[in-house]
């Protein structure tokens, strides 16, 4: 973003300006991320086409990091994020609080939620259900 915003000033300045803005208060992910994101979705993805999201989570180091990502072009572009205040594995709580920031974006569209082991649980998918949401849990070895 400091690459591309059109001020005459250093680099690093540039970077600053742009985390302090970010960092105000008054400043959420609601009123300025989905739009953007709303805005994408329409331009690539015509009104009731499937819309593949994923739901991962991931460690880096001590950061617990819980996100919800759309597939696009094979790639997963991400949409949403929670930093888990704990290390380990999401409880249905947590993912559930994520789905309920991200899914309204996706009302326009039928969503099929794809999720890897961690996220195999009879409460999601009936959650899930519940939402008129589809989905793709990959099931634990155990449950083969």
């Amino acid at each position: 973003m400091a690459t591309a915003l059109p001020i005459p000033i250093l680099f690093e300045s540039r970077r600053k300006k742009i985390q302090r803005f970010l960092s105000l208060n008054y400043i959420n992910v609601e009123e300025i991320w989905f739009p953007i994101v709303k805005s994408w979705l329409e331009i690539y993805f015509p009104l009731a086409e499937v819309v593949y999201v994923v739901i991962d989570r991931t460690n880096w180091g001590c950061i617990n990091l819980l996100m919800i990502s759309v597939v696009w072009d094979k790639r997963s572009i991400p949409i949403y994020f929670e930093l888990l205040d704990k290390l380990g594995s999401s409880n249905f709580d947590e993912q559930k609080a994520v789905f309920n920031k991200a899914l309204p974006i996706f009302n326009n569209y039928e969503t099929v939620v794809l999720a890897d082991r961690e996220f195999c649980s009879v409460k999601l998918a009936n959650w899930l259900t519940e939402k008129k949401v589809n989905f793709c849990l990959r099931l634990k070895k155990m449950h083969l």
